[in-house]
């Protein structure tokens, strides 16, 4: 009588009702949580989720300096809307340190259309007359490095401390065919990437047909401008079935492991990349499965354009912050 109990329990518990139940509470608390704290809620008063929508748009003007045969002139809109959103950053008491940050991108944004030939006046004055009146003293850092090809090969067989540090999201792709050995290679290299309880739940798909290249990237919508120099698309997914009703959010951690370990090893065999983020909503992630012609329990993680480089190309240098800022250490 108790096994049968038992088996009656583990039907129920098994529905598809139940399940759905299960996964749509754990879904509300997190609802409730992420309306709290993340930063469509309460951005204009809070400087710590204004500064979220701040760094998206002072990161599109850094990116926008990085393509190759970009706009000149580009993102003056842009550039208004971030001295714009600056002002209110200090109105409501947020950090200097960031605000010079921005400013550093903004005036190589300024210098970089100027030596293009475009007439950045407007956009000059603006900025010049909010860091006279907030005193800001913009950072040497901000915009764009040139790095060069030969010196890259040698750091790609260097010591990991130093093999780490030469990754660079790449928009300035050269025109050379890319190597289909060196891209298998660095698939192989991937297969030991750690994921729960050994599930390998990763599934990988490797569009090298233009066609279906400019479908996928036409959708993920986050890389016009330089998408038509990428020689093929990878896009990581993960198979949920992998999972249970507690971990949905599993598979993104899963996925994330294994996308940055490639975009290690595409640097290693000298393949140029750039990660490309998935974060959309349910119903166009199903689109896009439905369009590509993958199964509806595969869950979209990351997108990574391909390509050959040039023997100089332009990246954002996109200023990481020190290790300490963000860490804390319990002894």
């Amino acid at each position: 009588m108790h096994k049968k109990l038992s088996k009656i329990s583990l039907r129920i518990k098994q529905s598809f009702l139940a399940v759905f139940l299960r996964i749509a509470y754990y879904k509300l608390v997190e609802a409730v949580i992420a309306t709290k704290y993340m930063a469509s809620y309460g951005m204009l008063s809070k400087p710590e989720k204004l500064r979220t929508h701040i760094d998206i748009k002072a990161h599109a003007l850094e990116k926008g300096m990085s393509i190759g045969n970009g706009r000149i002139g580009f993102g003056k809109q842009k550039a208004f809307e971030v001295i714009s959103d600056l002002t209110l950053y200090i109105k409501i008491g947020g950090d200097k340190a960031f605000v010079n940050d921005c400013c550093g991108i903004i005036k190589e944004y300024i210098d970089f259309n100027e030596r293009g030939g475009a007439d950045m006046s407007d956009v000059k004055e603006a900025y010049n007359t909010f860091t006279k009146e907030h005193n800001i003293q913009s950072v040497p850092y901000g915009g764009i490095y040139e790095l060069n090809h030969d010196e890259l090969r040698k750091q790609q067989k260097a010591a990991f401390d130093v093999f780490s540090q030469s990754r660079y999201s790449c928009r300035d792709f050269g025109n050379e065919p890319i190597n289909r050995q060196a891209l298998e290679n660095a698939l192989r290299l991937c297969e030991r990437t750690p994921t729960a309880c050994n599930r390998q739940s990763q599934r990988v798909h490797v569009y090298l047909n233009q066609e279906e290249r400019d479908k996928l990237c036409n959708m993920q919508g986050g890389c016009k401008g330089f998408s038509n120099k990428f020689q093929g698309v990878i896009l990581i997914c993960a198979d949920i079935t992998g999972y249970s009703s507690a971990e949905t959010n599993l598979p993104f951690v899963d996925g994330g492991l294994y996308a940055m370990n490639l975009l290690y090893a595409l640097n290693f065999y000298d393949i140029a990349a750039i990660p490309l983020t998935m974060g959309r909503r349910a119903n166009e992630l199903q689109h896009i499965l439905k369009v590509m012609g993958i199964a509806k329990n595969e869950m979209p993680v990351l997108l990574i354009g391909i390509g050959t480089y040039k023997d100089k190309w332009k990246v954002a240098q996109s200023h990481r912050y020190d290790w300490r800022t963000y860490t804390t250490i319990v002894s």
